[in-house]
This record gives C-alpha cells, sequence and structure tokens, in this order.
C-alpha cells in the first residue's frame, strides 16, 4: 500500500483555527473568490449583452484554460526554483493592475471583446503562476493528517464565496455598472496581497543545482517533474484519471439546453441547479476531511465519481425539476470529495522540493482536455440533444469510477 505518513490528529478544526499562516492565507483566498466571482460575471454577462453571440462569450472560457494548458510547466518550475512569496505577492499585484485597467478602458470607450479576452488570458496566466505556488506551501504549514481537512475548508469557502459573490455582483452590474465591479475584483486582489505579506513561508529544499544554460535547466527540471510522477503508481494514475475525466467537462456548458429541452424551464431553474450545485461543493468542502480519513484517498476518489456518473445518468434521463436538483447535488458532491482526496494525495506523495513543477504538470495536463471536449459537446448537442450526451458522461464516470476502483494500488493509497 502506498501512504503518506502524518501526526496524530487531536482537535482538528482547533488545531487549524490557530494555524496563523493557514488562517491567513484562507482568509485572503475567501475574499479573492469573492471578487473573482464580481469579474467573472461582470465579463461574462456584459460581452454577451454587447454583442449578442454565445460563440463570442464562449471565447472567454475557451481562453481561460489557455494559460494552464500552455505554462502550467514553466509555472511550476518556477515555483520550485524562486521565493513562494514573493511569486505570490507580484502574482496579485499584477492582477488588481491588470483588473483595474480593464475597468479604465471600459469607462473610457466602452466594453471591448479585445480587452475582456486580453485581461481575461493575462489573469490567468498570473494565477497559473500562484498556483503552484501556493499548492507547494500549504503542505509545509499543515499537518498532513489535516492536510485533505483544508483542502476541504478551501473548496468549501470558495463555493461560498462564489455564491454570494455572484449575488451582490448582479446587483451591483445592474445598478452601478460594470467598472464598480471590477473595482471590487481589484481590491480583493490588493487586500489578499496584503495577507499573504503576513504569512511566514518556510524555504523548501532546494533541487541540486546545475550547470547547463536557463533552457536546458528549464526541460531538465521538467523532465525531474515528469519522472517523479511517473516513478509514483498512485501519482501516475491519478494524473491521468484526471486528464480523463475533464473530457467530461463539455456537460457544463449545456445547461441551459438541458433546462430547456428535459425540463422544460427557463433561467429560474437553472438558477435554483447553480445554487444547488453550489450548496453541495460547501457541504463536500466541510465533510471531505472527515471522509478521507474514514474510507481512504483512493477509495473516496473512486467512490466519489461512482456517485457522481450515477447522478449524471440520472438527470441524463430526468424530466422533473427536483429530481434533476437532488441528482445535480449529488453529482457536484461526488466530484469535490474525489477532487479534494486526490488533490491531497497527489501533492503529499511528491516531495516537497518536486511539488511545484508537478503540480503545474498536473494542471497542465489536467485542462488540456476541456476546450476541445466543450467544443465538441455543444457541436454534438446542437445536432443530437442533451440526453445522449449526459448520458455518455454518466456512463463515462462510472467507467472511470471502475478504473479507479480496480486500480489496487490506487484503491488502497490512503494519507496517514
Amino acid at each position: 500500500m502506498e501512504h503518506v505518513e502524518a501526526t496524530s490528529e487531536q482537535s482538528p478544526a482547533r488545531r487549524l483555527l490557530t494555524n496563523r499562516p493557514v488562517m491567513l492565507l484562507w482568509g485572503g483566498e475567501s475574499i479573492s473568490y469573492f471578487g473573482d466571482a464580481f469579474f467573472n460575471l461582470a465579463v461574462g454577462w456584459t460581452v454577451y449583452a454587447s454583442t449578442g453571440s454565445s460563440l463570442k462569450t464562449a471565447l472567454i472560457q475557451v481562453v481561460w484554460q489557455l494559460s494552464d494548458a500552455l505554462f502550467g510547466p514553466i509555472a511550476g518550475v518556477v515555483a520550485d526554483r524562486a521565493d513562494r512569496k514573493r511569486i505570490m505577492i507580484w502574482t496579485n499585484l499584477l492582477a488588481a493592475v491588470v483588473v483595474g485597467t480593464l475597468g479604465l478602458v471600459i469607462a473610457v470607450s466602452g466594453i471591448r471583446l479585445w480587452a475582456a479576452l486580453g485581461a481575461v488570458f493575462l489573469i490567468n496566466c498570473l494565477t497559473t503562476f500562484l498556483r503552484p505556488a501556493r499548492a507547494s506551501v500549504l503542505p509545509e504549514i499543515v499537518d498532513r493528517a489535516l492536510y485533505t481537512r483544508v483542502l476541504g475548508w478551501f473548496s468549501m469557502t470558495r463555493e461560498v464565496a462564489t455564491l454570494l459573490g455572484q449575488a451582490i455582483a448582479g446587483v451591483v452590474v445592474a445598478t452601478a455598472g460594470i467598472v464598480w465591479a471590477l473595482l471590487v475584483d481589484a481590491l480583493s486582489f490588493l487586500v489578499l496581497t496584503g495577507l499573504v505579506a503576513l504569512v511566514r513561508i518556510p524555504r523548501h529544499p532546494a533541487s541540486p543545482p546545475t550547470t547547463d544554460s536557463k533552457r536546458a535547466a528549464l526541460w531538465h527540471d521538467l523532465r525531474e517533474g515528469w519522472q517523479v510522477i511517473t516513478d509514483r503508481p498512485v501519482v501516475r494514475s491519478l494524473v491521468w484519471l484526471s486528464v480523463l475525466v475533464n473530457v467530461a467537462a463539455f456537460m457544463g456548458p449545456l445547461y441551459p439546453q438541458l433546462v430547456d429541452e428535459r425540463l422544460h424551464a427557463g433561467a429560474a431553474a437553472l438558477g435554483v441547479l447553480g445554487a444547488a450545485s453550489a450548496a453541495a461543493g460547501i457541504v463536500a468542502g466541510a465533510v471531505s476531511g472527515a471522509i478521507e480519513r474514514r474510507f481512504g484517498a483512493g477509495r473516496t476518489v473512486a467512490w466519489g465519481w461512482a456517485v457522481a456518473g450515477t447522478s449524471i445518468l440520472g438527470i441524463a434521463f430526468s424530466t422533473s425539476l427536483p429530481l434533476t436538483v437532488v441528482l445535480d447535488a449529488l453529482a457536484a458532491f461526488g466530484i469535490t470529495v474525489s477532487g479534494i482526496a486526490g488533490g491531497a494525495l497527489s501533492m503529499l506523495l511528491i516531495p516537497e522540493q518536486y511539488r511545484g513543477r508537478t503540480f503545474g504538470i498536473i494542471r497542465s495536463l489536467s485542462v488540456v482536455a476541456i476546450p476541445p471536449s466543450a467544443l465538441l459537446g455543444g457541436w454534438l448537442a446542437d445536432m443530437l440533444g442533451v440526453l445522449p450526451l449526459f448520458a455518455f458522461g454518466g456512463t463515462f464516470m462510472l467507467a472511470l469510477a471502475a478504473v479507479a476502483w480496480f486500480n489496487s494500488r490506487l484503491r488502497s493509497a490512503r494519507i496517514e
């Protein structure tokens, strides 16, 4: 059995609440998630309202994934080589500048598609460099036995902040305009910057120095990161399964069509589904640590996907709004719990000095399937309707759950 060492767990909530670095990052991330909800709603809604084109609006989602796919591995190497605290501070500061600049452009000349897409790309490039730095820091400032619980808290906070942020952002955009919504997001980045500056972040073990050129050193570090992944059967399996799971991302943009075709309802029903999914994500974040400790990370991953796949199959054939709401909440719960358990297991099985680059590689691979999957899913839905696509998505998730379960190394893997 492949496992991770950890300390004994006593009063976990109290231990986390008294962990100052964790609380500072948690508070900062909560505020940042709230601000991100303003940015996402403001830009997405304004682009659609000004162009009347779903395709142009969908371009935002495509651009959103490009930075991780293109720069994820490089960002991971930087996180392993450079000062992670400086990376986190500067990426948040520059993100505030980008959002503020977009607000200024809109205030002067109105919404411009090129400006919106450019801002989305730049912000996500910065986030691409931020994520591996933050991901490699968390395991070093919290006990390993509590790491899954911490990821659950962060996930829960993201759902709560996003839910509240979207509700308030809609009012702000409608009454005050998009510029004020963008200012809220810029301010959230500045607050996060200040809180990160207060965190004491340990220096991580450096990789052995190399006398190669910078380009050769970069490829050397990437090869090392990939070798670390391939040398660990559980991590290797989780990487490829995460790539395949994101093939099912095509279902996300199909929910408006699902509500129309299968439920014969409108925007209000779509909002109910979104709220139920967010609520399930909040619950999943709160209990994922306890579930992982009780059943093990590997079993949690497999069962989470099984619950999600079964629920999605039910959604495909449901014509009842209440039933679809319950099933969608169950699917969100399963996906969130499995994602938290799998993410914690992957990071804790990686040596400290390689966590940044391996995170970047895993992130880059995991998002590669999303843009083509979303475009293909939309094209097929126009021809076939949503029922066969959701039926395929549910069956596909169940197949991945079976693969995870019958992989004995993954099934028996625990954080302990």
